[in-house]
């Protein structure tokens, strides 16, 4: 039987192999901290670690609700025992387990988004990236207020509070838990933090960047305020003379900073992201909003084989917003598959948009019933795992 360091100097070796990252003891110290926060799903062929997944148990926030989500992350495998089956058994139990602890969501960040979507993932998040010569980076001009720089321990309260109150983490991002902060910002990476005050000394926005080889990187940028936007943004350019690029990436929501720049940005990169998987499709219906629902429909989910408690027909009833799973129905129906669901209800496409490409099947007269209750919100999420 290995010791519990006998296990994790197997994940050690199996992470590095697989993801080529640094053999140091700072990073070592990284990969024990989120494994200490996580359970570990390996597949062992004798004594050897032969495939492994790390779910984290985190919590994201949805329709003003917060909710368990499982973050996979670290999905490797032994070249010797790739094509075995091994992580598709693990998925499927990681599934399960979520599912019996009523878990509602899990994210995570695909190699192949073919391969995640055969589990029922599917692409929500989108990302936009900023690279230019610095002096290009467009400049503001100066508001009442003050940034000041800070260490980490004098960071971590004002990054807290600020990243709470901001709107833009409100539909799909994490509630970082205090041990999350730690992880992102002091144990990952050497960050600079710098913190936006306004007159009456009241934090209002931030930025997490690095310096590195003559770029100014900036790995998180929140604002509560116009001037706390304006007040960083003539924060980074101040570093105009000092570095030769400046890159800067968030999550994207369908918008962008352009128009209030007298010399817009003249280029930015859109990529996918992140995918998201629905769990349980009955215990989602029942924390949906369906108060202004006009007209009773049926949803049916197609087979659904690594949740196949989700496969069925589900009616939506307007009067009373009660949810049933049936046998057979005579409501007009949505027909379309778990992942189709996810991007749908979750708000990254419009049911219109859906049924133009014939992602979806429905009945034409329901569109706009079913669209008037749809989330307006783009997800947007600034983590990663």
């Amino acid at each position: 039987m290995k010791t519990q360091e006998e296990k994790f100097e197997d994940i050690y070796q199996l992470t590095h192999y697989a993801f080529q990252f640094e053999q140091s003891e700072a990073y070592r110290n990284r990969l024990q901290y989120i494994v200490d926060h996580s359970k570990h799903y390996a597949s062992y062929d004798g004594e050897n670690l032969a495939s492994q997944i790390i779910a984290t148990p985190l919590k994201v926030q949805f329709f003003n609700q917060t909710f368990d989500m499982t973050g996979i992350g670290f999905v490797a495998s032994d070249p010797c025992y790739r094509g075995g089956g091994r992580i598709d058994q693990l998925m499927t139990q990681i599934i399960q387990d979520a599912k019996e602890k009523d878990v509602l969501f899990s994210y995570l960040a695909p190699f192949s988004y073919p391969f995640y979507r055969r589990y029922g993932y599917e692409l929500i998040f989108e990302r936009i990236a900023y690279k230019m010569p610095s002096s290009e980076w467009p400049d503001s001009k100066r508001v009442a207020g003050y940034v000041r720089r800070l260490d980490w321990t004098q960071a971590k309260p004002e990054l807290q509070a600020i990243y709470t109150a901001s709107k833009e983490n409100k539909h799909g991002g994490l509630l970082r838990e205090d041990w999350w902060y730690d992880y992102k910002f002091s144990i990952q990476r050497p960050y600079y933090f710098a913190v936006y005050y306004n007159e009456k000394n009241e934090a209002e926005g931030y930025l997490v960047y690095q310096i590195k080889d003559g770029i100014f990187n900036c790995a998180e940028w929140v604002c509560l305020t116009g001037n706390a936007y304006k007040s960083l943004n003539r924060y980074i350019a101040t570093h105009k003379e000092s570095v030769r690029e400046i890159h800067y990436e968030q999550g994207y929501n369908k918008s962008n900073s352009f128009f209030m720049q007298e010399r817009p940005i003249a280029s930015a990169t859109i990529r996918p992201e992140m995918m998201v998987r629905i769990i349980d499709i009955k215990k989602f219906l029942t924390i949906f909003d369906f108060s202004n629902l006009s007209q009773s429909f049926a949803i049916v989910i197609e087979e659904d084989s690594y949740a196949p408690w989700n496969t069925g027909i589900y009616e939506v009833h307007a009067d009373t917003q009660k949810i049933s799973k049936v046998e057979k129905t005579t409501l007009p129906t949505l027909t379309l598959t778990v992942q189709r669901f996810t991007q749908l209800f979750l708000g990254y496409k419009t049911l219109t948009e859906l049924a133009f490409y014939d992602f979806v099947k429905v009945e034409e007269e329901l569109i706009a019933v079913i669209e008037a209750v749809m989330p307006t919100q783009t997800p947007v999420l600034e983590d990663y795992f």
